[in-house]
């Protein structure tokens, strides 16, 4: 497997810290510390560049807009999406966190009990609805028409416009921290909760009680794949089951630290560990070929569902392909090796390339 960069930024910040979100022709990112750059997708060019705040807890694409809540200062912006304008900003209780957008409707609060939760209209800002007080919420996901929320042993299912609960459920376990994953869609109608000791409960909209799948080894990041839940286990690699059940799918050992996202890739999944190295795996969960990016400590991979894939490293944020080795050599006549990176086209917004 051949891995080619296309295209690669310079963030002036560790590529772990940056936010980040892919759009269709886009990715709009925060680097330098206090600066939204939007680039495009095919060559990593400059849409543009815009200050707002350090920090993001959140940074969300809703069709032509950008929703960013910086952790300084305390306001909630909406920036048009093709030429950077704000198109309005709204002011936020210090430590506001969380960020869904659900119907029109920007839904923010509930990080770790700070702040009330709130609902505003993604046209102009207003003030929809609010908490009558602080809410302790997990991380809030957009999911079955409304905003999925909980604490405790509790879910529950918000309605975007008013604020008011369309369905909640009784978990058997607490949910875990507030700063992690805490809500994976499974399917329609249906989520998997990360609950406290390493356990998955699965839930849904209909008359079903939530049920626990299992209690597993501590994980860190996880996510769904081709019909599995995965759970990345730190220094141990990953176990994925059957969101059913529980019962294990398949699993990959892992002797560097691994990164999140597992990513769809070539009816298989991409996996990439801190030090460079990716391996494209079967839906099986065995490594079909593997290569790496040299001289890259990455710190995440993402994917857009259409076949886009890029990096976050040390520092850089960038954009690659992948070919088979065999596909390469019928390309190029004869055989290239097994591991190669281009020269990328890299970028510095320091040095008039922003």
């Amino acid at each position: 497997m051949i891995a080619t960069v296309l295209w690669e930024r310079d963030l002036h910040q560790r590529g772990g810290a940056s936010a980040f979100a892919v759009g269709p022709d886009c990715v709009v990112l925060h680097e330098r510390h206090t600066r939204l750059v939007c680039l495009e997708r095919a060559d990593g060019a400059v849409r543009w560049d815009v200050p707002l705040g350090s920090w993001p807890r959140g940074i969300v694409l809703a069709g032509d807009r950008v929703l960013v809540l910086p952790q300084a200062p305390d306001l909630l912006s909406c920036v048009d999406l093709q030429t950077g304008a704000l198109l309005w900003s709204a002011p936020t209780p210090r430590w506001t966190g969380n960020l869904v957008v659900q119907s029109g409707t920007v839904v923010t609060g509930g990080w770790r009990g700070y702040t009330p939760m709130s609902g505003l209209d993604l046209a102009d800002g207003g003030v929809r609805w609010t908490t009558p007080s602080r809410v302790t919420s997990v991380r809030t996901l957009a999911w079955a028409g409304g905003v999925l929320t909980g604490s405790g042993d509790e879910a529950v299912l918000l309605d975007p416009v008013d604020g008011s609960d369309l369905a909640r459920w009784r978990l058997p376990a607490p949910l875990a921290g507030p700063d992690a994953k805490a809500f994976v869609p499974v399917g329609a109608g249906r989520v998997v909760a990360v609950c406290e000791g390493g356990s998955l409960v699965t839930f849904g909209i209909g008359g079903d009680e939530p049920t626990r799948l299992g209690s597993y080894d501590p994980f860190g990041a996880v996510g769904y794949v081709h019909g599995s839940v995965w759970m990345l286990r730190p220094g141990r690699g990953v176990l994925a089951v059957n969101p059913g059940d529980g019962t294990s799918t398949w699993s990959v050992e892992g002797d560097r630290r691994m990164v999140a996202d597992l990513l769809p890739y070539a009816g298989g999944l991409l996996v990439g560990d801190v030090n460079g190295g990716m391996r494209r795996l079967g839906p099986d969960g065995r490594t079909v070929e593997g290569c790496s990016l040299p001289g890259r400590r990455l710190d995440a991979l993402a994917g857009d569902g259409d076949g886009g894939l890029f990096f976050a490293a040390r520092g850089t944020f960038g954009s690659f392909a992948l070919a088979s080795e065999a596909r390469r050599s019928a390309m190029s006549g004869a055989g290239t090796g097994a591991l190669s990176v281009r020269a990328s086209a890299r970028q510095d917004p320091e040095n008039g390339l922003a």
